[in-house]
């Protein structure tokens, strides 16, 4: 598919800038830190929040809940692959399993949505972003962390990308509009995402021998259970359910994408293996090319065409 392949060009050009910014010394360790920490906190919940400015009917808002739902029990079905599919005996069982329970959905999944079903299908896959949201700051830090207690799993859910979720969906359905300069200030600094992400990755990436990790097989296993196991599962769970299929063909495209940028900024927040998420994302994105085509084509083949 011709947007995947342009995307993913697009992507690596930005990651390379990242890569020469690290070894000219353009970032340090505590740069890197302060950039992620501005992606999580500022221009992750400004991309939400514009999501959630579209016009309100009833139609619309049922929609929006039954994609909610399948979103949550997609997301229920990768986290427990990903339980099953990763063992703690592995060192770095955290971060391999924040990587095959969570995709690169907002970058991937939107273009692509929006290639394939139009303005449609970006609505659908908003109720996917605001599930990602609610996991990846709940479960997701728990599982960095490991046992968190209730205090801690509030403390979570006061993120602000969390706290975002609940503005935005005050606003769709209170049927407020932000005015043009708000909303421009906001879309401009959700437009940060992607770059801002991939000169971190890129950076990241940059502090390791790049001809090192492609010799390293666990890769391409984490590689296989995100790319292909995750969205085959989802498929045949979605092929018995009579919703839209354009609704579930959003969410099966979401989930099948690459592994989330997001794991690399969690692997440099939570101090964790940062080069190893950096490898595997850099890894998932290139397969992506090939990989996405095929679900799009399992799930057609057990009856999932829009």
């Amino acid at each position: 598919m011709q947007i995947v392949l342009d995307k993913i060009l697009m992507m690596f050009l930005i990651l390379g800038v990242g890569v020469l910014c690290y070894r000219k010394g353009v970032f340090d360790e505590s740069t890197l830190k302060r950039m992620s920490i501005l992606l999580l906190q500022v221009v992750n919940p400004a991309v939400i929040l514009i999501s959630y400015q579209i016009s309100y009917t009833p139609e619309l808002l049922r929609s929006l809940g039954f994609a909610f739902v399948l979103s949550v029990v997609a997301f229920l079905i990768q986290i427990i692959v990903g339980y099953l599919v990763v063992s703690k005996r592995s060192g770095d069982h955290a971060i391999e399993r924040l990587s095959v329970m969570y995709s690169n959905c907002g970058y991937f999944g939107l273009p692509l949505a929006y290639a394939l079903f139009g303005q449609e299908g970006v609505f659908y896959l908003t109720s996917y972003l605001t599930v990602f949201s609610l996991f990846f700051w709940t479960q997701g830090v728990i599982l960095m962390v490991g046992k968190a207690r209730p205090q801690e799993l509030a403390r979570n859910l006061l993120s602000p990308a969390i706290i975002v979720v609940f503005i935005g969906f005050l606003f769709f359905i209170l049927k407020i509009r932000l005015p043009s300069f708000v909303y421009d200030a906001v879309d401009n600094l959700g437009s940060m995402n992607t770059p801002l992400a991939m000169l971190i990755a890129g950076a990241t990436l940059g502090k390791s021998n790049i001809d090192a990790f492609v010799k390293r097989p666990r890769i391409y296993l984490i590689s296989f259970y995100r790319l292909i196991l995750v969205p085959a599962v989802i498929i045949m769970v979605f092929r018995f359910t009579s919703f839209n299929p354009t609704m579930l063909l959003v969410i099966i495209i979401a989930a099948a994408s690459p592994i989330a940028v997001n794991s690399t900024m969690f692997a440099l927040k939570y101090e964790k293996d940062s080069l190893y998420a950096s490898q595997m994302f850099i890894v998932t994105t290139l397969l992506a090319v090939f990989s996405i085509p095929t679900i799009i084509w399992l799930a057609k083949l057990v009856g999932i065409q829009a």
